[in-house]
């Protein structure tokens, strides 16, 4: 069974950051392709892999290509992911989100 995805307000902030980020840094064909890590990610956890768990329930999934992480809970009784942050990992790790 497929598990439904949901992202939290600040998730879509840090998409939206990274594509802004690769938009004036790189090009607009990197944004798109930062995206598109973004959705495949996704499509990962849709049928749930149980990734490297940093705190207690929370698990990350590193982005194929780009420095960025996804930070997520399982829920089994809903049969839901929950993305938390898509945290980029050159950030300084006092940013790291610990709850």
């Amino acid at each position: 069974m497929a598990f439904s995805i949901n992202y939290t307000q600040q998730a879509r902030r840090d998409i939206f950051k990274g594509i802004d980020f690769y938009e004036r840094e790189a090009s607009k064909k990197i944004a798109e392709l930062f995206y598109q890590s973004v959705l495949n990610a996704e499509k990962t956890l849709k049928n749930v892999d149980y990734f490297e768990k940093i705190y207690k329930d929370f698990h990350r999934l590193p982005l194929k290509n780009f420095p960025y992480i996804l930070i997520y809970k399982i829920d089994n009784k809903t049969n839901s992911v929950k993305i938390y942050r898509v945290f980029q990992t050159s950030q300084d790790f006092s940013k790291y989100p610990e709850k």
